[in-house]
């Protein structure tokens, strides 16, 4: 019986043993950085591969860095608005890029939400996309309510807050430290800032990996045109009624709503997609949803600046046909573009662009004719102003404009 109990005693002192080996490593790499763990160039500096979860660590990072600016949106605002740029106001910073890949309106809204809980947050960018309104949202892997300190319906709550020992602890997060250990050298790694923004370490690498930007343009179109803006498939895109109770619209007037009861400058942006982009979602009969939806969006803001007696937050239009989004797509491998990666992201030196028009700053030179505010007065005007665009852009890119709207044929 001793000899039983010794090795029983072996064994559960292997097995914490383990367990404290995994969790010291996971300390020292912190891979989602959410430890405050010192951070050492060639070690563990670049958190690699964070996309996998980014739901679960920008819930706790954000509530560390308790930030005064705020950027939301999707992975276009992730990869493309930078949260370190010069033009944002000294009040706002330090600022941090709540954005989530792949982030659905839903989302965007329940992480905002639990920014501005904080209490920190004066400024915030938001960033918008028409594919975030989808009627068939579905929550992501990794999304948990249990993490928020509010509520959906704004009530405070209590957040997990032994999640993170969890974590600490766990076999998933063992392996992302090896990977993390295993990846500092490489180039062709997605890379996480601890101010929540992302971008490919060498644009060289990322390009050498998808070919060239004429194949990784195609593959984005052809998503588009097959899972989002198929005809048939129009009641997911019911989306420009801003009285309609079930429409995802009433997840923007929520942000609009505690933007206001939170006193938090908030300004909205529609993002600045390449043309072809607008190409197949003009092929798809998606062109006047898209502009009514640009309509339900300012009614919203309108209606809740009149109802919280203040002045209505800006709406800038980045989309459309201008000198940024209509840059040439080069058909030949290896041949760099200055402006995007694909067709859905721009750079941080487009969202750099965005910063400087919208908070009136001073910085790089900006294209007058990218970015326009939407205005009741100005709207009808606006939608026109991208119409002759498009028809001028058809004109040009004859072949661009036929390639991108053939791929919903395929």
């Amino acid at each position: 019986m001793k000899s039983i109990s010794r090795y029983l005693k072996i064994f559960i002192g292997l097995i914490i043993g383990v367990y404290v080996f995994v969790g010291a490593v996971n300390l020292f790499v912190d891979p989602y950085g959410i430890y405050g763990s010192p951070t050492l160039q060639g070690i563990n500096a670049l958190k690699v591969d964070v996309d996998q979860q980014a739901r679960m660590l920008k819930a706790f990072q954000v509530r560390a860095r308790k930030p005064h600016g705020l950027i939301a949106g999707s992975s276009r605002a992730q990869l493309g608005i930078p949260a370190d740029h010069p033009a944002w106001p000294e009040r706002a910073r330090p600022v941090y890029n709540l954005s989530l890949y792949g982030g659905y309106l839903y989302e965007t809204m329940r992480y905002f939400q639990h920014a501005a809980a904080l209490g920190t947050v004066r400024d915030a960018v938001l960033a918008v996309d028409l594919w975030m309104f989808d009627r068939d949202w579905a929550t992501r892997p990794g999304f948990d309510e249990a993490r928020f300190l509010v509520a959906a319906d704004g009530t405070p709550q209590a957040p997990d807050d032994l999640e993170p020992i969890r974590i600490l602890f766990a076999w998933d997060t063992f392996r992302a430290s090896l990977r993390i250990l295993g990846r500092q050298d490489r180039d062709d790694v997605l890379v996480q800032s601890a101010d929540g923004t992302a971008y490919w370490r060498t644009l060289k690498a990322w390009l050498d990996s998808k070919y060239s930007h004429h194949q990784q343009f195609g593959y984005m179109e052809h998503m588009f045109a097959t899972t989002a803006w198929q005809p048939e498939q129009a009641r997911r895109w019911d989306v420009t009624d801003p009285t309609d109770s079930t429409s995802p619209l009433q997840y923007f007037r929520t942000m609009v709503q505690t933007a206001y009861a939170q006193e938090i400058n908030l300004k909205i942006v529609i993002s600045p997609s390449h043309a072809r982009i607008w190409e197949v979602l003009f092929a798809a009969g998606m062109w006047q949803t898209w502009e009514d939806w640009k309509r339900a969006l300012l009614t919203i803001i309108e209606e809740e600046a009149a109802r919280a007696g203040a002045a209505p937050f800006p709406l800038w239009d980045f989309s459309g046909y201008n000198t940024i989004t209509t840059e040439d797509l080069p058909r030949n491998p290896g041949l760099p573009m200055q402006w995007y990666l694909d067709g859905s992201y721009f750079n941080l030196q487009v969202g750099g662009m965005m910063l400087t028009r919208i908070f009136d700053a001073n910085g790089a030179p900006v294209p007058l004719d990218f970015g326009h505010r939407l205005t009741l007065e100005t709207m009808d005007a606006a939608l026109a102003d991208i119409r002759r665009a498009r028809a001028e852009y058809a004109v040009q890119f004859p072949d661009d404009v036929s390639e991108a709207a053939d791929w919903g044929k395929q």
